[in-house]
């Protein structure tokens, strides 16, 4: 019998309806790859990485828990993670928060 694939795009759906159901989203749990790039849109190999430097994307990256060897995520600090990105409405903008930013730091 072939060893057969899970199926991460219907485990994402499943966790996205429970949630919409009233389930607290602390309390679902989501395997990397169905975080990354599904909901993240970043590689499971920055996912990696971001466990170990604690940045992803330029933002501190989610929470995670270990289970044996099983990385997880809870859908709540996806969904946080997801809501704290600064939004720009143009590159300008964004040059200027940045501008201010370091303007801020160098005081």
């Amino acid at each position: 019998m072939p060893f057969k694939q899970p199926n991460y795009l219907a485990t994402l759906n499943t966790a996205l309806a429970t949630y919409q159901a009233g389930l607290d989203p602390a309390l679902i749990e989501l395997p990397e790859r169905a975080v990354f790039p599904r909901l993240i849109h970043a590689a499971p190999a920055t996912a990696r990485k971001s466990r170990v430097t604690g940045i992803l994307l330029g933002m501190p990256a989610p929470r995670y828990i270990r289970r044996g060897r099983s990385i997880r995520y809870r859908l709540k600090d996806v969904l946080d993670w997801l809501v704290s990105a600064q939004d720009f409405g143009s590159s300008a903008e964004e040059a200027m928060r940045r501008h201010g930013k370091m303007q801020e730091s160098h005081s």
